[in-house]
């Protein structure tokens, strides 16, 4: 057997106990991915200042009052792709996501492999983030 050497990433899922197993050990098996869950966003907030992760999972509702600010406050800090889950969402939030870059959203029931796809097109705009896709661009 050759010896590979597989980069195991990084991740951070922020829902309750129940939901962050039922999605940790399939992404891990899928995509190689470990996934560090939180229940509170302030402790995410916290691990992603020292670990930055490669992707973030956010069922919105761990948000409670901060909604939207406190997502924007996540993305500032994580600078990586962000998958929401949502229950459902009206309108003026599902603009505020797209306004933020929200990487994808998944509401209502979804399949794992579904979340499991849109995590490895995370991935590989993770690996992008500091080409030249975020160089400043200067006229002449």
């Amino acid at each position: 057997m050759q010896g590979r050497y597989v980069h195991l990433r990084s991740g951070v899922i922020i829902a309750n106990a129940k939901q962050a197993e039922m999605i940790r050990e399939p992404l891990a098996d899928l995509e190689q991915l470990r996934l560090d869950a939180f229940d509170y966003v302030q402790d995410a907030l916290e691990y992603i200042n020292r670990r930055h992760p490669h992707v973030v999972i956010a069922d919105y509702e761990r948000f409670g009052a901060a909604g939207i600010h406190g997502l924007a406050e996540i993305m500032h800090i994580a600078d990586c792709p962000v998958i929401l889950i949502v229950r459902d969402v009206s309108e003026w939030e599902r603009e505020q996501f797209n306004t933020l870059g929200v990487h994808a959203i998944f509401e209502g029931k979804f399949k794992l492999a579904d979340l499991a796809a849109s995590v490895d097109r995370a991935l590989k705009r993770r690996r992008r983030i500091g080409s030249s896709d975020r160089l400043p661009v200067v006229s002449v």
